[in-house]
């Protein structure tokens, strides 16, 4: 399934991004998250068989168990931030919560059980750290995939932005499409003619509510369409609202998907209480169904 992506303004494209995209970047930072917690979990676990860690001395393990406790932290946080990424794209269901989760903890370190014994020998430099090029690498790869994600996010907030642009709401609520779009018999001459829109039949005063967000570019009487408003969506979109009794929006205003912009009326060439409906691409009349969602 695609999504149409809309930038408004002059110069105006058209972009169409398919969710198996933002999936497949979804999926990507998916394994990331895998490989960095499985790295991060084989510092925390302890080790097994018969060599033993190198000791590190107190300022050493200090420092090397509030690594591991800040990469926990944020290893934690991006795994829940693509776990809500996933559920806004449909990659993967909400988690669910367990009764109570196991703290995660890191390997303490060993009490002496007895006094500390004397200590010397000649003063050598110190050897690097174990491991603390590992948890470099695996910091770095932390910070890559915190990027990864905030594209990824930026994306998904952009396709939702943009499809509240697109005619895809239903103007009036509770009713049924009357008259489709098309040719047929025109209701005051019986002759063949062509029906550039959709007719809505609801009682006076309904709510028209606009398909998708734009700009009013006409509002107030047109010729055989009585008190009508369009609304300009960007790349060559309009849609036509016709035959209301009242408008409750003005040229130039901005308006969102779903904003009330006029009353259900009579005026103009209409023979009783209904909305007049036309989706034009370029100027030309075509099918509003090919683009309303089904029926609220």
């Amino acid at each position: 399934m695609s999504f149409v992506m809309i930038a408004a303004g002059q110069g105006a494209r058209v972009r169409t991004l398919a969710t198996r995209h933002l999936a497949a970047a979804a999926g990507v930072a998916a394994l990331l998250l895998l490989g960095a917690g499985a790295s991060l979990g084989y510092w925390l676990a302890p080790r097994g068989g018969s060599e033993a860690p190198l000791p590190l001395d107190a300022s050493a393990r200090h420092f090397t168990l509030e690594q591991l406790g800040a990469l926990s932290g944020r290893l934690f946080k991006l795994e829940s931030q693509a776990s809500q990424l996933g559920q806004r794209i449909g990659l993967m269901p909400a988690p669910e919560t367990p009764a109570k989760a196991a703290p995660v903890q890191a390997p303490q370190p060993a009490v002496a059980s007895s006094p500390a014994a004397g200590s010397g020998g000649p003063l050598l430099p110190p050897k690097p750290l174990p491991g603390l090029d590992e948890l470099g690498a695996l910091d770095e790869q932390l910070a890559r995939l915190d990027r990864h994600l905030a594209a990824v996010s930026s994306a998904v907030a952009l396709r939702a932005s943009d499809l509240l642009r697109l005619p895809t709401r239903w103007p009036v609520e509770g009713v049924e499409i009357v008259s489709p779009f098309g040719n047929r018999r025109d209701p005051f001459t019986e002759a063949h003619a062509f029906h550039a829109g959709v007719d809505f039949a609801a009682p006076p005063g309904t709510p028209i509510l606009a398909a998708a967000g734009g700009r009013v570019v006409v509002a107030g009487p047109r010729p055989e369409f009585g008190l009508t408003v369009e609304i300009e969506h960007g790349n060559g979109l309009r849609t036509r609202y016709a035959h209301a009794m009242a408008l409750l929006v003005g040229v130039g205003d901005v308006v969102g998907q779903g904003e009330a912009i006029a009353r259900v009326g009579s005026s103009g060439r209409s023979t009783g209480p209904h909305l007049h409906f036309e989706v034009l691409r370029n100027d030309a009349a075509v099918d509003p169904r090919r683009w309303l969602a089904q029926r609220p």
